[in-house]
């Protein structure tokens, strides 16, 4: 697929410089993958329980900031954890998820995520979303999110967020 392997060197090559904080290659990331996925905002959550809180933002419609919590069952992340793999919908409004309390609110057509594994536990979440909906997602696109999970999950290692998270410490 045009454009896969691509991305997946540039989320190699971010993820390999040095001169980067975890943070910033984190944002890198993101905004990577709202370029390869054709979305406009990018999120990484922790999930504590049935919390759903954002982590990481980037976006080009409404910036969600650091710390807002939303019910995880309001969120299509829920759908993410428990499917423990890269889950995608090109056309939400029209899919099984059509009456999700997150359509409902927020009418996302696309969304791609993965679960953020920390120690082989589940974290959290990294997905992307957009208003409009778009082609069906290639299996290699699934890869490629789940790659990127990967990744971003070690950047929140170097920067020691991943254990403060689990230990219920604020986000900043």
């Amino acid at each position: 697929m045009e454009g896969i392997e691509e991305a997946a060197a540039d989320v190699l090559a971010i993820s390999e410089r040095q001169d980067l904080r975890p943070k910033d290659k984190i944002a890198r990331l993101l905004a990577c993958g709202n370029a390869l996925f054709k979305t406009a905002s990018a999120l990484v959550s922790n999930v504590q329980g049935s919390r759903y809180v954002v982590v990481y933002c980037v976006s080009d419609e409404v910036e969600v900031d650091p710390g807002t919590e939303f019910g995880l069952g309001d969120t299509y992340c829920v759908h993410t954890l428990n499917a423990e793999a890269p889950l995608a919908f090109h056309k939400a409004g029209s899919s099984e998820i059509a009456g999700h309390p997150c359509y409902e609110m927020f009418r996302l057509e696309t969304y791609i995520g993965a679960p953020i594994k920390i120690g082989g536990t589940p974290w959290g979440t990294v997905n992307f979303t957009a208003i409009e909906a778009r082609e069906p997602f290639a299996p290699p696109e699934l890869e490629l999110m789940a790659a990127l999970s990967e990744a971003v999950g070690r950047e929140l290692i170097a920067a020691g967020q991943a254990a403060s998270m689990r230990s219920g410490d604020s986000v900043t």
